[in-house]
């Protein structure tokens, strides 16, 4: 069956269900000008979305999702050349034609779009209040007291708790799930019409995915609204979505109603991306391995302001409660818990990017927790850190040769410059990626293509350990099970070990050997991978096994 037969310019259900049509996207194409030729990221795309519905464009990184959402919004790059043939039409006006200043009362106001990184699109200088009021301002001819009311009852709307006092605090001061419920309150903020969520749940736990996408549907129900979900998590889809368009390549490969879609794909991409799970577990260890990290009773304390400028308090949030644990060489330890339970915190004090307050922390039997960053300089190409955010942890202003290469002039690993280049080929490689990329930036490449670059800088120093802090977090389904079968594969050749904190338990089942449970900066349950997740032995576990896999049944 070709193509075209597979995914027509027209839906399958089009006027069936007597909806209004409210957005018709035809022949979307775009071409970025890039060093060496000419990208066509996105060629001849065409969409429909009516009112008060939910589609899903789903697919792997890189496949033109976020670009085709972009282009719908205008908010490409100067690189990009949207094609001749594209149209874009919105209340009876092409978008592609419109005048900045006509986009500009168009986004935030008809249309509206949810990031998939909030931290980057939050600004970090400006209060939440601020940022709120800025969008309300901008279409609106309101005053700064009542701007400030209406975007605390935004706030109090996304289920945000204490929202007076948010709407006066700093992006960082929030948690990944509340930032991304304050760039919802920022998108409803002037009830649009459509609203473009791109991977809005990607980095968030299982459970704070649930309520932000049920959010979403709730919301979407209450305004009326039309939602774009953009996604590479099938889970998702099915629960949330009505029709499902399946881009590869930046074409559409598959259009259909979601129950069609799911009950018969015809395209074998389609069923390659639904036979995508996490699957197989941890290779067993072999006999009795050697202890390479280990924490006792490792305490880690914030000191908190609160109260006014004149009248401040302080409290101390204990973020790791004497906590313990004991890696092997070879094997992998799953740290999981929701968003604030402390694993984040926990990993990178036991590698010393973060000091302990109480506790010792040995690094293969020597005590590591007293050093400072000069002792701790020569065991830094012994354990690395594959951070959560691939955003923020690659030197935008930075080659991919110099990203990687890096840690090897630092660390003085390569005879030459020859011999540095041939380990940076090799780690791209070893990441899935193609060791052509060498003078490209990390804005160039999707939000997974970028997790797996970080990942090549890790492995290119051939460390002994590894934090690997939601490194799948970014990535697709079945990019996911390829990083799953990389790191195995590095284990097993290398010998490493990884420490593993993530919320995703089905990446944790395929990987861990065994697995800790936090909560409130407490252990509430460790052993097994399969004991844990099978049967476990407190409600707070149960819950997040339900979340993972029963909600998604």
């Amino acid at each position: 069956m070709s193509p075209t037969a597979l995914a027509p310019a027209e839906r399958h259900d089009l006027g069936t269900h007597g909806r209004e049509l409210i957005l018709d996207a035809r022949n979307i194409a775009v071409d970025f000008k890039v060093e060496g030729g000419i990208v066509h990221a996105v060629e001849d795309v065409s969409f429909q979305l009516h009112k008060g519905e939910t589609i899903a464009l789903v697919g792997e990184s890189g496949s033109g999702k976020s670009v085709t959402a972009r282009t719908v919004m205008r908010l490409l790059t100067k690189r990009a050349r949207i094609g001749k043939q594209t149209r874009i039409t919105m209340d009876g006006q092409d978008v592609v034609t419109m005048s900045d200043a006509q986009m500009r009362k168009l986004r935030g106001n008809k249309v509206a779009m949810i990031f998939q990184e909030p931290m980057s699109s939050l600004n970090p200088v400006y209060t939440i209040g601020q940022q709120i009021c800025e969008i309300l301002h901008l279409h609106n001819k309101i005053s700064k007291k009542e701007a400030m009311e209406r975007a605390r009852a935004l706030l109090e709307e996304v289920q945000i708790p204490e929202p007076a006092a948010r709407l006066l605090q700093y992006p960082h001061q929030l948690s990944g799930g509340q930032r991304q419920r304050v760039m919802i309150a920022m998108a409803l903020a002037n009830r649009p019409d459509i609203l473009i969520a791109d991977e809005p749940t990607t980095a968030l736990d299982v459970t704070v995915q649930a309520q932000i996408l049920n959010l979403i549907k709730d919301l979407k129900s209450k305004y009326g609204m039309a939602v774009i979900l953009i996604t590479h998590d099938l889970t998702i889809v099915r629960q949330f979505s009505d029709y499902v368009y399946v881009m590869q390549n930046g074409q559409v490969q598959e259009h259909n109603r979601t129950e069609a879609i799911f009950a018969n794909p015809q395209h074998a991409y389609t069923r390659h991306l639904l036979a995508s799970e996490p699957k197989g577990i941890a290779n067993p260890l072999q006999g009795e391995e050697k202890t390479i990290l280990e924490g006792r009773d490792v305490k880690v304390a914030f000191t908190l302001k609160r109260g006014g400028f004149f009248k401040p308090g302080f409290f101390e949030l204990v973020a790791c409660d004497n906590l313990s644990l004991n890696l092997k060489r070879h094997e992998t330890l799953g740290l999981v818990g929701e968003s604030g339970s402390g694993k984040t915190t926990f990993g990178q004090a036991l590698i010393r990017l973060i000091s302990n307050q109480g506790g010792e922390i040995l690094f293969d039997g020597e005590r590591i927790d007293g050093k400072d960053r000069g002792a701790m300089r020569p065991l830094r190409s012994r354990m690395q850190i594959v951070f959560q955010d691939p955003f923020a942890s690659l030197n935008p202003r930075m080659s991919i040769r110099q990203i990687i290469e890096e840690g090897l002039i630092v660390n003085g690993i390569g005879a030459n410059t020859r011999e540095r280049v041939d380990r940076v080929r090799q780690a791209l490689i070893d990441a899935g990626l193609p060791d052509t990329i060498l003078s490209r930036f990390p804005h160039e490449f999707s939000g997974g293509q970028r997790q797996r670059i970080a990942i090549a800088r890790a492995i290119a120093l051939e460390p002994e350990f590894i934090l690997l802090d939601e490194p799948t977090s970014a990535l697709d389904l079945s990019v996911q099970a390829q990083i799953i079968d990389l790191l195995r594969k590095l284990q097993d050749e290398k010998g490493l070990s990884y420490l593993f904190i993530s919320h995703d338990l089905k990446v944790v089942r395929a990987l861990c050997h065994r697995v800790i449970v936090m909560q409130y900066g407490k252990i509430v349950e460790q052993g097994p991978v399969n004991e844990v997740l099978t049967n476990p032995q407190t409600e707070y576990t149960a819950r997040l096994v339900r979340a993972a896999f029963e909600i998604a049944a």
